[in-house]
């Protein structure tokens, strides 16, 4: 299994304060502009109607986006290669969880599913262009506290799912199967505000 050198948040949320839970507002906090990297930068200037483009389409379709949720990002593999990825990374606000009556390893399982209702609005076409390698796709949700409070509060968990392009298109095609394609991807998560890691994807019926 390929590691990833990845830079990873935790994010903690107060108990029932007002406005968004880790949403980005417009199109300006959704798109990650600046880059640390030239190349980077570079993909992103050469890129960037195809960004807005993306964040249209989510927005069109009222999902979410994680600030500086749709971008680029740089991926190490275990021979320190550097590959480049398209990333798009969604906060639904339909997923939600209640910490005092679901555990973590469920709701991975159950947002490991949910990823191809998210990922349906990317086009085989989004990834077919110079220097993407693949997609890397995100989601957020909220844990809470619902005998308190069921609306804001609690604390994020997340995953990142890691395609190859061909993966990726495939995918979005229907030539393959979003649960074989799993098999050849890199799947990390953060659950209960632990430090990421690769995880084996669980399925629960």
């Amino acid at each position: 299994m390929k590691k990833y050198c990845i830079v990873f948040l935790m994010f903690i949320l107060c108990s029932c304060v007002s406005g968004p839970v880790y949403i980005a507002k417009n199109e300006s906090e959704s798109i990650k502009h600046v880059y640390n990297e030239t190349k980077l930068q570079k993909l992103y200037d050469k890129n960037v109607d195809l960004l807005k483009d993306i964040y249209l389409r989510y927005s069109a379709s009222h999902v979410g986006i994680a600030p500086d949720g749709i971008g680029f990002t740089t991926l190490k593999d275990e021979n320190n290669q550097k590959l480049y990825y398209l990333g798009v990374y969604v906060r639904p606000s339909e997923i939600s969880f209640d910490g005092n009556t679901t555990k973590p390893e469920k709701r991975f399982s159950y947002v490991l599913q949910q990823v191809p209702k998210y990922m349906k609005l990317i086009k085989n076409k989004d990834l077919d262009r110079d220097d993407i390698g693949g997609l890397a796709f995100g989601i957020y949700w909220p844990v809470k506290d619902f005998s308190k409070c069921s609306q804001y509060g609690g604390y994020i968990e997340y995953l990142y799912v890691f395609f190859k392009k061909a993966d990726a298109q495939d995918v979005l095609d229907g030539r393959r199967d979003y649960t074989e394609a799993l098999i050849d991807t890199e799947v990390i998560t953060s659950l209960e505000l632990q430090p990421a890691k690769n995880v084996r994807p669980v399925f629960e019926n």
